[in-house]
């Protein structure tokens, strides 16, 4: 048997592909249901995908980006999750043929063995893994936590996919319930759970896990799109191959990163595949957390979380919204500063960003106070906590007389950018993960360079609307002091903050006019140690402009 034709680096041979075996498809049917081939260019359809594709759900993925705000930094980046879901379905199937005509694979242990079942599974889980995505999806989900990620939300997967769905009628219409279950199940298991899938596991894998249909296709497609000359091949799909995991529940998609009947590792493939990491690497680096887009991001993550608290947008709004149709709302919204957030969007006015602190800034406090858990207050407290975020960016904004959304912040969740290899390959004789190889050559230092590169992307951040940069030294000093772990750099920071508030109430006080320079310092003292003592015993959200003004004022007559 001749060797499998190899995958080049080319966009459009790994988008090249046979459409499933019509065959296969008339086997899967209701006896009722007929089904015929489409075929449109380089990609080809089966009937009931047609059917899919044509729905407003699915046309729907036409108006919503693939990257976000990404083309706010890089103008071509138009491309969609229409494009990037047809895209993906096809490098699954790439990745379905490459198993079954691998002739390294054995028959005998069933390592090339797909049935015509899962088959059919394969297309529609890729062709349909982004269908509940809402517009801005990534920001609004994994980066702000304004509403819960698209692949932990039931009731977002019901919506399009269950039953009485139009995506999902079609499908049951076609299908028999027990396929159409398996399917369903692909969508709400939970990655700790893969095993519950027994021998549908591996298409889980193809689809959505760490080397997969997914992360091929948006590599290649992103960096495409940015116009990122990135280099990329994927050889390594020559030696795919399904197996039993350890406690033989599940089928597991593995990669052969060992020569059979030979001692030896295949070094060019696990080479590849760490290339692949390292691309991924630097496309998060200049692309997914570009500073212009975390920037551009914090604006409509604040414009989407305050109109849900109004009672503008919720999410099921969103699933019928386009990226525009989204902004177009957000900007018809009156007098509650959410237009002017989103018009800062479309018009690509970004705040200026003025506070930072990185991953090794956060372990160097952690260190100095170890009663507190950094990682902990940093998921819990600063980033699932898009409510909270949103009253503190207020609280400061209305003591320095801004606007709410004047002031902005970021805090990505704690394992933010990181894309683990947790590929599960064949090595010396045994499954393990790509990361948990035992040799420790350079490849192994390479990968460890690629993860900690990736922690270094982490970065809490302060924006502040350029029309305020006026207060732009009390804003630092409230970041300073609202992200600090340090009990004593923490105080500090608050002290500043408070003495910057009361310089501001103190020169809009006409009251105190006559009085000499050094009598205001001690006035100013006085007030700050009154205002220390009342928000220890009162709490922050008490401190208030006029409240400042009130103690200005009652200090001035004391004295």
């Amino acid at each position: 048997m001749s060797k499998p034709k190899q995958i080049d680096s080319t966009p459009t041979d790994i988008f090249q592909s046979s459409a499933l075996p019509i065959r296969v498809i008339q086997n899967l049917l209701k006896p009722d249901k007929t089904i015929n081939i489409a075929v449109s260019g380089d990609v080809m359809v089966t009937e009931l995908e047609r059917k899919i594709i044509d729905t407003p759900e699915f046309q729907r993925l036409r108006r919503i980006k693939q990257l976000g705000t990404t083309y706010l930094v890089y103008p071509t980046a138009l491309h969609t999750r229409f494009d990037h879901s047809l895209g993906t379905m096809q490098i699954a199937q790439v990745m379905m043929r490459r198993i079954i005509d691998n002739p390294h694979n054995s028959t005998e242990y069933d390592e090339n063995k797909i049935e015509d079942e899962q088959k059919l599974l394969i297309r529609l889980f890729a062709l349909l893994h982004d269908i509940q995505h809402i517009p801005f999806g990534h920001t609004l989900e994994d980066e702000f936590s304004v509403f819960k990620r698209h692949d932990e939300d039931t009731e977002r997967t019901n919506y399009f996919l269950g039953p009485e769905s139009t995506i999902g009628s079609i499908i049951k219409k076609t299908i028999d319930d027990n396929l159409y279950n398996r399917l369903m199940g692909l969508f709400s298991v939970k990655k700790k759970e893969l095993a519950s899938l027994g021998e549908d596991r591996f298409i889980y894998d193809i689809v959505n896990n760490t080397v997969c249909a997914d992360l091929l296709d948006y590599l290649k497609r992103d960096s495409y799109f940015c116009n990122l000359d990135l280099s990329m091949s994927y050889r390594f799909l020559n030696f795919l191959y399904i197996s039993w995991d350890d406690d033989k529940k599940s089928r597991q998609l593995v990669i052969r990163l060992w020569k059979k009947g030979k001692n030896t590792a295949r070094k060019d493939i696990l080479s590849e595949l760490i290339r692949l990491l390292d691309n991924r690497y630097l496309l998060a680096e200049r692309v997914y957390y570009h500073h212009a887009k975390i920037n551009s991001g914090a604006i409509l993550a604040a414009a989407v979380s305050r109109s849900k608290q109004f009672g503008r947008v919720g999410k099921m709004d969103l699933l019928e919204y386009g990226d525009e149709e989204l902004l177009g709302k957000l900007i018809a919204e009156k007098p509650n500063g959410v237009s002017k957030l989103a018009s800062s969007i479309r018009n690509r006015v970004l705040w200026k960003h003025i506070y930072s602190k990185n991953k090794k800034e956060l372990e160097s406090e952690q260190e100095e106070n170890m009663q507190v858990n950094a990682a902990e207050i940093v998921d819990s407290d600063w980033w699932k906590q898009a409510s909270t975020r949103k009253e503190k960016e207020n609280h400061i904004s209305e003591l320095l007389r801004l606007d709410p959304g004047d002031v902005l912040f970021s805090c990505p969740g704690k394992d933010m950018a990181k894309k683990y290899a947790q590929m599960t390959v064949y090595w010396n004789g045994k499954l393990t993960t790509l990361s948990d190889r035992p040799d420790k050559d350079i490849i192994h230092d390479k990968l460890e360079s690629i993860n900690k590169s990736h922690e270094k992307l982490w970065c809490i951040s302060g924006f502040l609307n350029k029309k305020c940069l006026d207060v732009e030294k009390e804003v630092i000093s409230a970041c300073e002091y609202t992200f600090a772990l340090n009990p004593i750099k923490q105080q500090a920071a608050y002290d500043h903050y408070l003495e910057g508030l009361i310089s501001r109430e103190y020169d809009k006080c006409g009251v105190i006019a006559s009085k000499t320079p050094k009598e205001h310092e001690a006035h100013k003292r006085n007030i700050l140690d009154r205002l220390k003592v009342d928000c220890k015993v009162k709490g922050n959200n008490k401190l208030s402009c006029q409240y400042i003004k009130s103690l200005i004022i009652d200090e001035y007559k004391t004295n």
